[in-house]
């Protein structure tokens, strides 16, 4: 027995020893494993990645926003006015004022999808720039979330303080409603109930006399007035009477004269000229009252006054007419009167119509 298991151990071996061998055998067409390659190890080696940090001397945008070569970089946790709104350039020219000339470090906190957009903290030394504008009422707080970040919220808090205390100094866009909230409005006195003075009362009945006397005195003068103007109307129509009766008279003597004028030709051949012993029986009065009073037609209506115009005006024709009238045919010397007889009718019948 001793024996047989002293020969266990050597018949192990040789199995383990035989066994990739019959493995072999037992599976001829299984391809080697391929071999793996090896990279140059001179090869180029991957980009490092891109540090958290930004810096550079920057120039500023608008109130929160700074150009850091060509990178845009927005200050983060901050909103200022737009440069078309009013505080909007004097937030920016705050901003470059804390950052001119110096260093600024900032701590890039969000990419974004554009490598040259930017946003984050920007420092300049130790002091924080969007602190500082929110200190000097430049800008407001902007946050979209709360971070769970230690850091972010100390931050925050740091932005909250700031904000609060230019906020109850008034000063940047805080100051307009600073003083909107100083604005008190007053409420209206309450009206003070309506009475009867009875002191007031009094004294306009003594005043009550003197004001009746007044409106009486004012009466009066209007009827004055007014009674003055109608003897003034009357008067100038007793005047435009008169002046009308006094040229209808002359009117009526020199169609009369006309006429009898007429009847002297009757007897005339017509195509003889006016014997001479016959012309003075002819003649045509004066017009007195037209040459004395030619100035005062216009007071007269309007178309009695053009009638008269025009009966005067054929009356000297006529009268020119009959100068001549030893070298006129009768029959022209009959048609002028016939027509001096006929313009007297329209200033005739117009007078006659006034006067009544």
């Amino acid at each position: 027995m001793e024996r047989r298991f002293r020969l266990i151990p050597p018949l192990l071996a040789a199995q383990i020893l035989a066994f990739p061998a019959l493995a072999q055998e037992n599976n001829p067409t299984q391809p080697p494993p391929p071999a793996v390659p090896v990279s140059d190890v001179g090869a180029t080696p991957l980009d490092a990645v891109a540090a958290g940090t930004l810096e550079g001397t920057g120039q500023a945008i608008d109130g929160d926003e700074i150009a850091i070569g060509d990178i845009v970089f927005r200050l983060d946790g901050i909103a200022a006015p737009m440069m078309t709104v009013p505080m909007g350039p004097e937030a920016r020219v705050a901003l470059q004022a804390l950052m001119e000339g110096e260093r600024l470090n900032c701590d890039v906190l969000d990419r974004g999808t554009d490598p040259r957009n930017l946003s984050g903290v920007c420092r300049v030394g130790d002091d924080d720039l969007a602190e500082a504008l929110l200190a000097s009422g430049m800008v407001a707080v902007h946050r979209q979330n709360a971070s769970q970040d230690p850091v972010a919220r100390e931050r925050a808090a740091r932005y909250d303080a700031a904000e609060t205390e230019a906020r109850e100094r008034g000063l940047g866009i805080w100051a307009k409603m600073a003083a909107a909230d100083d604005i008190t409005i007053s409420e209206a006195p309450a009206e003070a109930p309506v009475g009867i003075d009875r002191d007031l009362m009094r004294n306009w009945l003594s005043l009550l006399p003197l004001v009746l006397l007044a409106v009486l005195a004012g009466i009066i003068a209007l009827l004055r007035a007014g009674a003055r103007r109608r003897q003034a109307a009357a008067r100038r129509q007793g005047e435009v009477q008169s002046l009308l009766a006094l040229y209808l008279a002359e009117v009526l003597a020199i169609r009369s004269a006309a006429e009898s004028a007429q009847a002297v030709t009757a007897h005339i051949i017509q195509d003889l000229p006016i014997p001479t012993a016959q012309l003075a029986n002819m003649a045509l009065p004066e017009a007195t009252v037209f040459a004395a009073n030619a100035h005062r037609l216009k007071d007269l209506p309007r178309e009695v006054s053009v009638d008269l115009v025009q009966f005067y005006a054929r009356y000297q024709t006529v009268r020119q007419i009959l100068k001549q009238a030893s070298a006129l045919r009768c029959e022209q010397l009959r048609a002028a009167i016939q027509a001096l007889i006929d313009s007297a009718e329209e200033p005739m019948a117009r007078a006659d119509k006034l006067l009544r």
